[in-house]
């Protein structure tokens, strides 16, 4: 697989009118089916009893749950998302789960994959929290990289982006780049994954009612070409239902 320049951000801005900051965190999903007689509720209320676990043990985890919506057959119920603020922490958690938790209850569920990832937020158009959903819009797509790709520039790119879609109006959504760390076959045919989230349902749709003109509006920009100078392709996009679901790093 071919790699970009790989630099390690930490809440760096590459962009003196970007909206937000970038930062790139490490993020691990597993891939789970339902226990015989167990549902979601039951995943949720098993979650909850290890955040009590970090918040004791003052480790910085935080934890959500994806749901299929629109994406093909797949052979697992739902995906357990977590996110530690970086490799220190990552393994810190780790460590104390596997040698320090005594989970006295059966689990609800049963993963059979687990995968780790640099998880780097490249642009968000934040709403107010209050109005975000409690179930998010999330959409995955498998990217590949052109043979003279360079992660710091499509990051300024990315910057860029966000200024000019703010100027638009176009909003309420955030994009991050997922890159394979842990986990994976060499022979994995990606170079990233793009994952889109929206705040709230009333966004998407007005995002979707908005796209034509932003699209033009963005070609006028020149940034397709930017863009295409770094990515060679994105596909097999799916959607999930994304729940929130604890944060320790508080």
């Amino acid at each position: 697989m071919r790699y970009l320049l790989l630099f390690m951000l930490s809440f760096i801005g590459f962009h003196v009118n970007a909206v937000s900051e970038q930062y790139t965190v490490r993020t691990e999903f597993s891939l789970c089916n339902y226990n015989e007689g167990k549902g979601y509720d039951d995943v949720v209320k098993s979650q909850k009893v290890y955040e009590k676990f970090l918040l004791k043990n003052e480790l910085k985890y935080s934890r959500h749950i994806l749901t299929p919506i629109l994406a093909g057959e797949t052979d697992y119920d739902f995906v357990l998302w977590g996110t530690w603020p970086n490799g220190e922490e990552m393994y810190k958690e780790y460590g104390a789960y596997i040698n320090d938790y005594k989970n006295t209850g059966k689990n609800p569920f049963t993963c059979n994959a687990s995968y780790a990832v640099h998880n780097t937020g490249a642009r968000h158009l934040r709403i107010p929290l209050e109005e975000y959903d409690r179930v998010q819009f999330v959409e995955f797509a498998n990217c590949t990289f052109t043979k003279d790709a360079s992660f710091k520039e499509l990051l300024e790119i990315s910057a860029e982006h966000e200024s000019l879609i703010e100027e638009f109006g176009y909003g309420g959504y955030g994009v991050h780049y997922l890159r394979p760390y842990r986990g994976f076959d060499d022979d994995y045919p990606y170079d990233m994954v793009r994952m889109v989230h929206w705040y709230n349902r009333d966004k998407r749709s007005e995002n979707i009612q908005k796209y034509q003109e932003m699209r033009k509006f963005m070609q006028g920009k020149g940034m397709p070409d930017k863009y295409a100078k770094h990515i060679k392709s994105c596909g097999n996009v799916r959607v999930f239902g994304m729940e929130f679901l604890y944060n320790s790093n508080q």
